[in-house]
């Protein structure tokens, strides 16, 4: 009981701290170099029709104007007041509408204010803080190592891609192959320290993920890779095959390892609970808990996929494009990759189980030795 009040009071502390930091980035205004901080003065926008518009295929849009009144927070045009004007599209796919009291990112040019975006930092501040939070509620101490595992990703991640745009992407599939070890290793050995049972999660990760990604390549190899349009991948103007396969890469892992985690700490203390446990009882086990695994993991990256695929098949759809133009431009390379990860996960179940024989034959005399 009590150690459920301290995780809470400690989640009720990072709560008000993080609700401290989130007010103070909010007001923040002199710690950007690039760009001033302006906020919108109007009470009312005056918000006028510029012109409507209707394309071939019936689609119908409008272009509207916003007149804006901004107050410079500051550098060196800080507390002068702009007006300007900001055109803009009600669907604000590529355009952004504007509010009053809202506050913005301006760059000001021979007395020209010019809006660049939003200041959206403290929304980023307020979700680290929601997430720490509910991490520490239900964690406890552990989310200490999440979050570190967390912020240590990232950093490597900004790493590997810096690399990577400083080999301008020569050997981005090797790069991204050695960045899946050291992902794994360090996440797993901040949540879990070293033992056997995080050695077990990572030999069962690694197997996974280049056991089916190689499988699948040379599957697609054979097939001379028909119909997998790389080009129509978002942004890939150099190397997109080379994109591809790294995003595949990095797509197994967090699938796998979700998973290997689960099934290795769920049959480690199998092990430790058990005193006659056999070999093929820990293989049933296993085999048992994989399959009720793989479903919800398959569907929760087809759900993830087609989420994030929606908007752009909505519009290539509205277009009165084909279904099957919809899904070579949208849909191919995120279904192949969604596949490679299902291969990956039911894989994944034989690896966890088979590395978790291991705690059989060294079974140590009480738990966490």
């Amino acid at each position: 009981m009590n150690k459920i009040k301290h995780r809470h009071l400690l989640a009720l502390v990072v709560a008000v701290i993080g609700l401290v930091l989130t007010a103070g980035t909010y007001f923040a205004t002199n710690i950007y170099v690039k760009d001033d901080v302006a906020v919108i003065t109007d009470k009312t926008i005056k918000d006028t029709l510029v012109e409507k518009s209707t394309d071939v295929y019936g689609n119908k849009d409008e272009t509207r104007k916003q007149v804006l009144h901004l107050k410079v927070l500051s550098g060196e045009h800080q507390g002068r007041h702009f007006t300007t004007q900001n055109f803009y599209y009600p669907s604000q796919l590529v355009t952004q509408k504007y509010r009053a009291g809202q506050r913005i990112f301006v760059n000001i040019k021979k007395g020209e204010p010019a809006i660049q975006n939003p200041k959206r930092d403290w929304v980023l501040v307020l979700a680290l803080t929601v997430t720490a939070a509910l991490l520490i509620a239900v964690s406890g101490k552990k989310a200490l190592g999440l979050i570190a595992s967390m912020t240590l990703s990232w950093v490597l991640f900004y790493l590997v891609i810096m690399l990577n745009i400083k080999l301008n992407g020569s050997y981005i599939v090797l790069l991204f192959g050695v960045a899946d070890v050291v992902f794994s290793f360090f996440s797993l050995l901040l949540v879990q320290g070293f033992n056997r049972k995080m050695l077990a999660t990572w030999a069962a990760t690694l197997l996974g993920v280049f056991v089916s990604f190689v499988l699948c390549y040379v599957i697609m190899r054979l097939t001379g890779e028909s119909e997998i349009k790389y080009e129509t991948g978002d942004y890939a103007t150099q190397d997109p095959r080379g994109i591809f396969l790294a995003q595949t890469l990095l797509g197994i892992l967090g699938a796998v390892m979700d998973e290997a985690t689960d099934i290795v700490s769920s049959l480690y203390e199998l092990v430790q609970t058990t005193t006659d446990l056999t070999a093929k009882q820990l293989i049933n086990s296993g085999r048992t808990m994989g399959q009720e695994i793989m479903g919800p993991l398959i569907n929760v990256l087809v759900l993830i996929f087609m989420s994030e695929a929606l908007p752009q098949t909505i519009i290539y759809l509205r277009d009165n494009n084909s279904l099957k133009s919809a899904f070579g431009f949208t849909l191919s390379l995120g279904v192949t990759q969604s596949v490679i990860s299902a291969i990956g996960i039911v894989l994944t179940v034989v690896f966890a189980t088979g590395c978790s024989l291991w705690f059989l034959e060294n079974k140590p005399a009480k738990v966490g030795e």
